[in-house]
């Protein structure tokens, strides 16, 4: 629910250490007793902020928690230029094997809420999913430019999603480690062929 008519403002309050270490508050509570049990008086109590101090930012709960989630990944890694398509997509596929890894238990919470909450649901699609591609489309722009791969193959969805969807399916589902091995076979065997695929 949203807080009255307030404006969604996300906003950097004055104190920009309070405002951070409120956000990293907010993942902890996920965390701790997930998105539906959170409140926003629990936030403020932890943070040691006031009800009235958060709803100034943030109209209501799914708001707050998107824009935690966007400030836990503010800095996007775009990974090195390796020299190869292939080079490019295992370092990606590091990097976000890693973050799986540090937030398995905080994606899990989360992947239910969505399901439970409409409006928390819309705004990570919106505001947190689509920062998520920088990094993928910085290598398939440079793997296009070498000719490595078809210009148009940037556009395919099915890229985007097979990588974090694999690595998350690994660490979360099976509880297994997202290794070099398993790493190498993705990249080998499933995102090199998509993105080479040339319709007749």
């Amino acid at each position: 629910m949203r807080h009255g008519n307030a404006p969604d403002r996300t906003g950097t309050p004055a104190d920009g250490e309070r405002h951070s270490d409120l956000l990293d508050t907010v993942l902890t509570l996920i965390r701790e007793v997930g998105y539906d049990r959170m409140t926003i008086d629990a936030v403020a109590a932890r943070a040691r902020v006031s009800k009235a101090t958060i709803y100034r930012h943030w109209p209501g709960k799914a708001d707050l928690v998107a824009a935690a989630l966007r400030h836990r990944h503010v800095g996007v890694h775009i990974p090195a230029d390796t020299g190869s398509l292939r080079g490019d997509l295992l370092e990606l596929l590091r990097t976000t094997a890693a973050i799986c890894t540090a937030d398995s238990d905080l994606m899990q919470a989360l992947t239910l809420a969505m399901r439970t909450s409409p409006e928390l649901g819309q705004l990570i699609r919106q505001q947190v999913m689509p920062a998520g591609r920088v990094a993928s489309v910085a290598v398939v722009v440079r793997a296009a430019a070498r000719g490595e791969i078809p210009a148009e193959a940037g556009e395919r969805d099915l890229f985007h999603d097979l990588a974090p969807a694999m690595v998350m399916s690994r660490i979360l589902a099976h509880g297994l480690p997202a290794d070099d091995d398993f790493l190498i076979q993705l990249v080998d065997q499933v995102l090199v062929p998509v993105l080479r695929y040339r319709a007749d």
